[in-house]
């Protein structure tokens, strides 16, 4: 039974007293009101009208129901005209899903302009690079970088991700620059944990594995970028971490006609969103003002 619907045609019914007028009202049948009661009845276990050949008269149990069910009614069209006032001014709270290093350079620099654009907004970010499941944490919107696993999460690319090799210029006072992947074999390093397996250069058809000295384990990327600046060892960082500092001078670029694969697979960076057949305002102006900022081409895409 759909509940709803029989809820609707008592209420016509009760209130016209008559099964007739509701279904005119409704633009139904009078036999299907009459069935919508009928179910009810069974489904209470109590008759809610006393029938005459003319009209309608509610019993005890019936008034009974019809108040409660005026008030069902009456909350669920204040619940869709809050939810339809939510998606016309965006509102409320929305809770992001956001991987530290990116959110700490791109998205917390923005939340001043974005706030002061949409003052009803609340924010809650948690920051974490694990893949936690959107719909059990609650969050309206994540960034997820990488390669996504299939899902029924609804995907929006917002960039291919790219590494680079890259070192300081007090690295590069101490070390010549290699000229093939090979030679990095001899050099300290600074990796994430558990990737050098993962790590290849290509360039064309020649494919080169990682081969490293001495290495530093580092869990975090901008911990990695503190490292590299230092001048640690060499590091493989993102490009939209360490593009502004190329474009200033303070990281150098090692072997950038080679392309790192970290896995064998093509990474990017990407808005993950619940399955919803409407997309919530709060969540659309967010992926917008988001795309807005960076711009369609980000500014480290255009660093080389």
């Amino acid at each position: 039974m759909d509940y709803f619907a029989a809820l609707t045609a008592f209420v016509e019914a009760a209130e016209g007293n008559n099964f007739s007028r509701a279904a005119d009202r409704l633009g139904i049948k009078a036999s299907t009101v009459s069935r919508y009661v009928k179910d009810l009845e069974l489904d209470l276990g109590i008759a809610l009208f006393n029938r005459s050949t003319r009209t309608l008269h509610l019993t005890e149990g019936g008034q009974t129901f019809l108040m409660h069910a005026r008030r069902v009614l009456d909350e669920l069209e204040q619940a869709k005209a809050a939810t339809s006032a939510l998606n016309e001014h965006p509102r409320g709270l929305l809770k992001l899903n956001l991987p530290p290093a990116f959110a700490r350079h791109h998205v917390l620099p923005t939340l001043n302009t974005f706030l002061a654009r949409y003052p009803q907004i609340k924010l809650e970010l948690v920051l974490d690079d694990t893949h936690v499941n959107l719909i059990h944490a609650g969050a309206d919107l994540a960034i997820r970088i990488g390669t996504l696993a299939d899902s029924t999460l609804k995907a929006r690319k917002i960039c291919d991700e790219t590494w680079r090799l890259v070192v300081s210029q007090a690295f590069c006072l101490e070390h010549p620059a290699p000229s093939n992947p090979a030679e990095l074999a001899a050099l300290p390093a600074i990796l994430g944990r558990d990737v050098a397996a993962d790590i290849a250069f290509a360039n064309g058809h020649e494919v080169s594995p990682l081969v490293h000295k001495d290495c530093i384990r580092i869990n975090d990327l901008d911990a990695q970028l503190i490292a590299a600046q230092q001048g640690l060892g060499f590091a493989l960082l993102p490009d939209w971490l360490v593009a502004t500092r190329i474009e200033a001078g303070a990281l150098m670029v090692w072997l950038p006609e080679w392309n790192i694969r970290i896995a064998a697979r093509q990474s990017a960076v990407w808005f993950v969103y619940p399955p919803k057949r409407i997309v919530s305002s709060k969540v659309r102006c967010f992926i917008d003002f988001i795309v807005e900022q960076l711009g369609e081409t980000p500014h480290w895409k255009r660093v080389n």
